[in-house]
């Protein structure tokens, strides 16, 4: 019989299945992919077009171009500013930012004896017995500082204020936001006068001449050194870039009082231009757009810092006031036996008479305001039109010494122990 053997596997059972690699779609390659440094080769587009690929260079190069222009526009504005703003830039913006705020009336001072008030533009100065103060129009209180000089004076310009002590040896200078500094002189000091630059110069007695006039930068470095041998020097004025200075000077000879006008470049001690005064003293200059005033007894001159003298108006009466405030002048001429009859003068910027009439009645204080006079008596506020005819009034407490304007129709009415504002009607 033959032999059988029965098999491992049975016949129903799957024979063992072959399992096959899957295939990658992508051929592979022992190849590496090499970079280049190099600029990239042009590629194809979806289209089949061909189109460049822009490395960072160019967008590089894009930013620094954009960077320079800005740059040197930020350089041209700055520029601008420093010339336009001769005070410069820092002090511009200090001043700026200290009227920001609100505030309101009636102010109270404190003090006893109200001397001398300022308006510059939005603000305005008054300075008391006891303190400098400074408010913006709408009331609010930008600067209180004790001084604690015995005789004191303030002198304006655009940018700053110059406080000093008459025969005193120290002055001060400030902006709105405080004091900037302090000068001491070895001799008292007569008259000062400070620029829209911060420059300032002052007039003091001397030993072996008798006078001097010293012109100091605004961080009170000494610049210019200026001595009258013979004639003493009574009033100095600044041009509002501070590169010139203008003095008044006055000799006696005779029993008559000789005075004389001097221009003086901050390089030279020689006048650049010079007038001789035979009608009596100079009381004091005083600046004003391209020239500056001198206001003598019966006379004011307007004198141009390169041109020399432009303009000359006379009276018969004395000078009682003289305010001058952005480049619109007046000035009030007053019979000496009689304080009512008043004859007033305005002035424009180069010096030309703009309008001039009479008025009666006694004159506390006067000031101009964009072409237009203010004029305070006793308990009433007047708006005057070119013609001397009242054109809006108002009634003020009693007691009343100084005025600021505020507005077209509106004045600060300021007396020795507060502020209040009138609405002209």
């Amino acid at each position: 019989m033959p032999e059988y053997k029965k098999r491992r596997g049975g016949r129903l059972k799957n024979p063992p299945r072959t399992v096959r690699k899957k295939q990658s779609r992508e051929k592979k390659t022992d190849d590496i992919a090499m970079t280049s440094s190099a600029k990239k080769q042009p590629s194809q587009d979806s289209m089949g077009n061909m189109r460049v690929v822009k490395g960072k260079k160019l967008e590089q190069q894009r930013r620094a171009k954009t960077f320079a222009a800005a740059v040197t526009v930020i350089f041209v504005i700055v520029l601008v500013f420093h010339f336009v703003l001769p005070g410069g830039i820092v002090a511009n913006v200090e001043n700026i930012t200290a009227t920001i705020g609100s505030g309101g009336y009636p102010i109270e001072l404190d003090s006893t004896d109200t001397i001398h008030a300022v308006s510059i533009g939005h603000t305005y100065y008054v300075l008391t017995n006891t303190r400098l103060y400074a408010f913006a129009n709408n009331g609010k209180k930008i600067l209180s500082e004790a001084h604690g000089f015995e005789d004191p004076v303030l002198k304006t310009s655009k940018t700053r204020a110059l406080l000093f002590s008459q025969s005193g040896t120290v002055a001060e200078l400030y902006n709105l936001q405080g004091k900037k500094l302090s000068v001491e002189t070895e001799e008292n000091i007569v008259a000062a006068a400070v620029s829209d630059t911060g420059a300032f110069a002052l007039v003091t007695r001397a030993d072996t001449y008798a006078s001097a006039v010293l012109v100091y930068d605004k961080k009170g470095n000494l610049l210019y050194e200026w001595d009258s041998a013979t004639d003493t020097v009574n009033s100095v004025e600044i041009a509002p870039n501070g590169k010139k200075i203008a003095v008044s000077t006055f000799n006696a000879s005779s029993g008559k009082y000789t005075s004389e006008i001097c221009i003086l470049n901050l390089d030279s001690v020689t006048p650049a231009w010079s007038e001789t005064v035979t009608e009596g003293l100079v009381y004091e200059l005083n600046a004003s757009g391209g020239g500056f005033y001198a206001v003598s007894q019966n006379r004011v001159r307007f004198i141009h810092w390169s041109k020399g003298k432009l303009a000359d108006v006379e009276n018969e009466y004395r000078m009682n006031f003289f305010r001058e405030n952005g480049g619109s002048a007046v000035a009030v001429f007053t019979r000496a036996s009689d304080k009512t009859d008043n004859r007033i003068v305005l002035l424009s910027s180069k010096g030309a008479v703009k309008s001039s009439f009479e008025w009666k009645g006694e004159i506390s204080d006067i000031q101009v305001a964009n072409g237009h006079i203010y004029c305070m008596s006793d308990t009433t506020v007047m708006l005057f039109g070119n013609d001397g005819e009242v054109l809006r009034s108002a009634s003020c407490s009693f007691g009343a010494v100084r005025l600021s304007t505020l507005g077209t129709d509106l004045v600060a009415v300021i007396s020795d122990r507060q502020i209040e504002k009138i609405n002209l009607e």
